[in-house]
């Protein structure tokens, strides 16, 4: 998974130099990385923000982004302005494997607030039709979301969220988001699951996987020992049938 943070380009750049890897490796992108828009629009201007976001495009890919996100602007649609967005984000991903594309939980959380559920059929729709990706969610609230999911009658999501041992980040309760878990068919990538490291890594994916429907793990690495320690954990439990 990577984010549209700036070092995300260094990462995919330097995955493109090996055709093996390019090609069979699959990016699961985090959009949007709102922090870098605030910031960039603050040192840089609008203006150099747009022009660096949309550098990798080619002329009639910029031209398009720039007039749909334009006419959206005008016309107070905000789901021309939210292609233009998931547009420009992915960029960067437009020549990697992309299953799955994520909506980061800044605006999940922001639509579920607001029971907006035109966003998320639009979201879902235009991810399919345009990337032939599967469309997923972040979120931090994770029994409204698929609550809201299942009274809108939307099909089963698959949805990123905190699960750990100590229900830390688990809103509204860890309680409530195991049993909502038992109760919805719902695909999980699970996130902060050693709790901003206070639970041991073995402890914590013997809790994790022995929920239900909890498929897939996101997890941070700083070396190659860690990141191979912790992957052959987790394969100890899932086997290889990490998405």
């Amino acid at each position: 998974m990577l984010s549209t943070h700036p070092k995300s380009r260094e990462i995919l750049a330097a995955i493109s130099t090996k055709p093996e890897l390019s090609n069979n490796i699959n990016i699961y992108p985090l959009i949007p990385y709102a922090q870098g828009y605030i910031r960039k629009a603050n040192e840089q201007g609008l203006v150099t923000m747009i022009t660096d976001s949309l550098s990798s495009a080619n002329t009639s890919k910029k031209f398009k982004i720039l007039f749909k996100g334009g006419m959206g602007y005008l016309k107070k649609d905000h789901t021309d302005i939210l292609s233009t967005m998931i547009d420009l984000e992915l960029l960067p991903f437009n020549k990697f494997n992309t299953r799955s594309i994520f909506l980061h939980n800044i605006l999940t959380d922001l639509a579920l607030a607001f029971k907006a559920q035109n966003i998320f059929e639009f979201y879902i729709d235009y991810i399919k039709e345009n990337y032939n990706a599967t469309p997923a969610f972040g979120t931090v609230n994770f029994v409204k979301l698929v609550e809201a999911f299942e009274e809108w009658g939307l099909p089963k999501p698959l949805v990123m969220s905190s699960f750990n041992k100590i229900g830390f980040q688990m809103n509204p309760s860890k309680a409530a988001c195991e049993e909502c878990l038992k109760n919805y068919k719902v695909d999980v990538l699970a996130m902060s699951t050693l709790a901003s490291g206070y639970i041991p890594p073995k402890e914590a994916y013997e809790y994790l996987f022995s929920l239900p429907n909890i498929k897939s793990v996101v997890v941070g690495v700083s070396t190659k020992e860690h990141a191979r320690e912790t992957i052959n954990l987790i394969h100890s439990h899932l086997g290889n049938g990490l998405i």
